[in-house]
């Protein structure tokens, strides 16, 4: 109306024009709004990275979110994802490298929910889920390369399955042919296990191996005293989990069709019960282990693995090792990851050790083998255990350390069915640096000599090996068992250049030969993935 005003006072002043008719406004009609949704004015805005999501609030265009603390708006990202312009591409113990929020202080995250800024990164995360980066150690001064051990040679290869290989376990022929069966993962986009493969130590795949059903993991191989040769592993295909079983009678060139372990320890809607297979074989008993519902379950088979009998918990815990004694006792010790998340160092996770009476019928009360308030970690700790059955030693082999990343190996041992224990340590000399993880013991019986192998990141990353004296007195580093350097050590998991939780020794004593089988990170045109590698060292005669 003002502009309509105005124009008509201008035209008036010009001179002459008529004045206009007056004006009847017509009458004002009010509609009334359309009625909002409720639903729509209270919704919050999609969450951005870092922000909390779920309980009706949804993370914004190409976020998801996470299932953590009050929830997470996260991506993948690196090789397996997209770009990470505005966050941290973080590589985590469980979910792969993720674009995490960016800081350089805690008061940048939500703290009042437990997430801080992690030191390393520089990215909000709840403690010990980002995964350790080593500190560049130099070599040990003095220790190369131990004299002992051959030529490495490769077990295997870009042709072998999977894009890269890891946690091998080994085994002997009759024939004194050495065994190794490993894991194999498809990559980063898609980390699930592959399959396996069983080579012999000259590098010959075994065509007869039974086929994946579905996902195959954490492979395992034994021997009774026939010569039998069992493997176990956890199968996966969707929501099912189980533990499977194959046997060969001659030599690793033939398996039977896989047969289920374990019974009604975990049901398809709890998949992440079940878990970490182990094999531990005395006289004419096959006792196959498993991680089940918070403790570790034990399986026997009187009829070479036809047929199991009800599983029982031996202990608490997670993963770890078994071996059986002259008596026919089983010894099992593990990881006790309590009610702490898993991680890089905690003060609540313990190192258990539990003992059967003779043919694994029962089992005594668990002892806590780790010190008090010591850190231990969850990750690429997996404790050992051997026995002397000529001297009646058993020996126990764990890693403490927390995200400082300086982890030592503690050596343990005992004569007395655990009623005291000698304690031993290997690692750095002061000023500590490395990270020593994943120990595996095998037992000399004709010198009584422990032997223990164990990676660490000194230098760029080494497979090394130590002795112990009989009752672990003290221990001795013999030097690098590979024979070149690594390409590169690194703490990520689900990852090409993820070493895995096992290793092997295997004392051949009838011809005197330790043999060590290992994963390696090796450049591969630009590549860093971890394959299979083995030597052997010739042990002296007394």
């Amino acid at each position: 109306m003002r502009s309509a005003l105005l124009f008509t006072v201008l035209l008036g002043c010009s001179g002459g024009a008529p004045a206009p008719a007056p004006h009847t406004p017509a009458p004002v009609v009010t509609v009334p709004a359309a009625p909002r949704d409720a639903a729509i004015d209270a919704a919050p805005p999609p969450a951005l990275r870092g922000e909390a999501c779920g309980s009706g609030r949804t993370c914004a265009a190409e976020l998801a979110c996470a299932d953590a603390p009050g929830g997470y708006c996260t991506s993948s990202c690196g090789t397996a994802g997209a770009p990470c312009a505005d966050g941290v591409c973080v590589a985590t113990a469980r979910s792969g490298p993720q674009c995490l929020r960016g800081c350089t202080t805690d008061a940048e995250c939500r703290s009042a929910e437990g997430y801080l800024c992690d030191p390393q990164w520089h990215a909000c995360a709840i403690p010990n889920t980002a995964v350790i980066v080593p500190r560049q150690c130099p070599a040990p001064r003095g220790i190369v390369r131990d004299p002992a051990f051959g030529p490495s040679v490769a077990l295997s290869s870009a042709a072998s399955p999977g894009l890269y290989q890891l946690e091998p376990s080994a085994v002997l022929t009759d024939a004194g042919e050495l065994l190794a069966l490993f894991g194999a993962r498809r990559g980063v986009a898609d980390p699930g296990q592959l399959g396996s493969a069983l080579v012999t130590a000259r590098g010959v795949i075994a065509t007869g191996f039974p086929a994946a059903q579905g996902d195959r993991a954490e492979v395992r191989l034994g021997r009774d005293a026939k010569g039998i040769l069992y493997a176990v592993w956890l199968e996966t295909e969707g929501r099912h989990r189980q533990i499977s079983l194959a046997r060969s009678r001659d030599g690793g060139k033939t398996w039977t069709s896989p047969d289920r372990v374990d019974a009604a320890d975990c049901t398809d809607q709890d998949p992440a019960c079940l878990d970490r297979p182990m094999l531990a074989i005395g006289g004419d008993l096959v006792h196959v282990l498993y991680a089940a519902g918070g403790g570790i379950r034990v399986a026997t088979s009187h009829d070479e693995g036809n047929s199991f009998r009800t599983a029982l918990t031996a202990l608490s815990g997670h993963h770890g090792n078994a071996t059986v004694g002259a008596d026919g006792r089983l010894h099992v010790v593990a990881l006790d990851p309590g009610t702490s998340l898993p991680g890089f160092g905690s003060a609540d996770h313990r190192i258990v050790y539990a003992a059967s009476a003779p043919g694994g019928a029962a089992f005594g009360k668990a002892q806590k083998l780790s010190g008090r308030d010591e850190m231990l970690p969850f990750y690429a700790s997996n404790p050992s255990v051997a026995v002397d059955r000529k001297r009646g030693y058993v020996y126990a082999a764990y890693v403490r350390g927390g995200r400082d990343a300086i982890w030592d190996l503690v050596i343990l041992a005992t004569k007395d069915q655990g009623k005291t224990w000698k304690r031993t340590r290997i690692g750095d000399d002061p000023p500590s640096c490395a990270i020593h993880m994943v120990p595996n013991l095998a037992l000399d019986p004709t010198t009584g000599t422990l032997h223990v192998a164990w990676y660490d990141n000194r230098g760029t990353g080494r497979f090394a090996h130590a002795t112990c004296k009989p009752g672990a007195v003290s221990c001795t580093q013999q030097g690098t068992i590979n024979g070149a350097p690594f390409a590169a050590l690194s703490m990520e998991r689900e990852a090409p250049r993820w070493l895995g939780e096992s290793a092997a020794l295997v004392v051949d004593d009838k011809r005197r030969v330790l043999h060590a089988v290992w994963a390696e990170p090796v450049d591969e045109q630009g590549t860093v993935v971890a394959r299979i590698f083995h030597a052997a060292a010739t042990l002296p005669k007394k």
